[in-house]
């Protein structure tokens, strides 16, 4: 598991050899920004169909969203398909192809790579009698389309319960292991994979995109942004995301079969507030949930506190072993931004939006991206892409206007923090000028707005902000 040390904010690191980008211009057909797993996929199989193609990131493969994640290959998604179907039978049934097109990728692909992966079936778990209706969305949902989920009275699961969805044949793996392998298999075939180079502004010209990054200039034909939010203000795209951050957590189990009947041989989630997320990995025991908008929770340490009490509560555990988070975004249609950035402009494209069910919504967005590219396009790609429906404003993009309001209003005071001893640095977010707080749990500033995140002395973290916070 890529886990980090217990209540600890994450350090750098990662796995392999990093190629080294030598300052000055880069060429390449295609440039694919962000080496998660959306990142290594897409690269992966245009390099397959011949494509010359370099791949950057920010950081490393440990800090990755990716790498991060509780490592669920799931196409149930707790209620997720629910709210899907409201879009329509037909978008339903392209998410679905999209995710089973992406788990069968990785399946095979991961195999033949030696990661291994267990088959679990998953739940979507009902917790009090509220969360029956949406559980049952879920399992008409599925019906609709000839999933075979099936209705379970009384699932393992810890606490009361008031039933559960079961899709069998889902699947779990270590995702950092996954992606090191993905990332070592690309350099195998030649591609190279720069950590530690941040793109800090995307230029689109007439010859191609230019990119401006920390160790110059890289000119390519066409460019994927994978990213989780496109860099800066590109294509308007960071005013319908929101970025989340959710908790995890794993625990020593000492007495297995002091667990419920049946849990081990299977990953869950609870269909409501809180979320509680449950799988297996290896001895140790996952836990997720206490999700909040980054930026808007003035105390994340007591989300963990809150977490590790119930996980002592209502499990059979030992010591904690690790903590630590994942961010991911969710767009204002509940459905994946898959495609071009700008509306037309088929030169610069991204994927975004997965709510916190990236591995098969990120495996199915390279096969989307990828096909795009090659000229071999899936027939449900279409259904995903950002500009294929309107925007839809929500109560969410209300409340992100307000934080943007007051961020204005208090930037005029030129606010400025200071904390474990970093230097006292600027609280204004060089994104759009909201103002940033501070993170208690991790140790960084997050900017309510959009969901930069910088560490104690500014430096930038990640997000749609291209630039540190400015030193005070």
């Amino acid at each position: 598991m890529s886990n980090e040390p217990r209540h600890r904010t994450p350090g750098p690191g990662g796995t392999g050899t990093p190629d080294v980008m030598a300052p000055g211009p880069l060429r390449a057909d295609v440039v694919v920004v962000g080496a998660g797993l959306t990142g290594v996929t897409t690269a992966g199989l245009l390099a397959e169909g011949g494509v010359d193609v370099v791949v950057l990131d920010a950081r490393t493969a440990r800090a990755t969203t990716t790498a991060r994640s509780t490592g669920k290959l799931s196409v149930l998604q707790g209620t997720r398909l629910a709210r899907i179907a409201r879009h329509g039978d037909e978008t339903l049934r392209s998410y679905l192809a999209a995710n089973f097109a992406g788990l069968g990728w990785l399946r095979r692909t991961l195999e033949d790579l030696g990661v291994p992966v267990d088959n679990r079936d998953d739940l979507t778990v009902a917790t009090t009698p509220d969360q029956v209706s949406e559980v049952d969305d879920v399992l008409l949902a599925c019906a609709r389309q000839d999933v075979a989920a099936r209705w379970e009275e009384d699932p393992p699961f810890p606490g009361r319960t008031f039933g559960a969805v079961r899709l069998p044949g889902q699947g779990q793996t270590d995702p950092l292991r996954m992606l090191s392998a993905l990332r070592a298999r690309l350099r195998a075939r030649g591609v190279p994979v720069h950590d530690g180079v941040r793109v800090r502004e995307v230029r689109r010209h007439r010859s191609g995109i230019a990119l401006r990054t920390t160790r110059g200039t890289v000119q390519a034909d066409r460019v994927v942004l994978a990213t989780g939010a496109p860099p800066g203000r590109l294509g308007g795209l960071f005013l319908r995301l929101e970025a989340g951050r959710s908790l995890l957590t794993t625990w020593e189990v000492p007495d297995p079969a002091a667990l419920p009947l049946g849990f081990g041989d299977t990953m869950s989630i609870t269909a409501g507030t809180p979320v509680r997320s449950l799988r297996m990995a290896g001895d140790l025991l996952v836990v997720g949930g206490e999700g909040y908008t980054v930026g808007r929770e003035r105390h994340p340490s007591r989300r963990l506190a809150a977490l590790d009490e119930w996980t002592g509560t209502q499990l059979p555990v030992g010591d904690p072993v690790h903590a630590w988070a994942a961010q991911d975004y969710t767009t204002d249609t509940g459905l994946p931004f898959v495609g071009p950035a700008v509306p037309g402009d088929e030169r610069l494209l991204v994927a975004t939006g997965y709510a916190k069910w990236g591995l098969t919504n990120a495996a199915a967005a390279g096969l989307a991206l990828a096909g795009r590219i090659l000229d071999d396009p899936v027939e449900w790609a279409a259904d995903l892409e950002p500009w294929a429906r309107p925007a839809a404003p929500t109560t969410r993009a209300a409340a992100t206007f307000g934080e943007q309001a007051k961020g204005w209003a208090c930037a005029t005071t030129r606010p400025a923090g200071q904390r474990s001893g970093a230097r006292r640095v600027s609280r204004v977010c060089p994104h759009l000028g909201g103002v940033v707080r501070w993170n208690d749990q991790e140790e960084s500033w997050d900017c309510p707005v959009h969901g930069s995140r910088f560490a104690a002395d500014g430096t930038l973290l990640e997000g749609p902000a291209t630039e540190d916070l400015s030193p005070r």
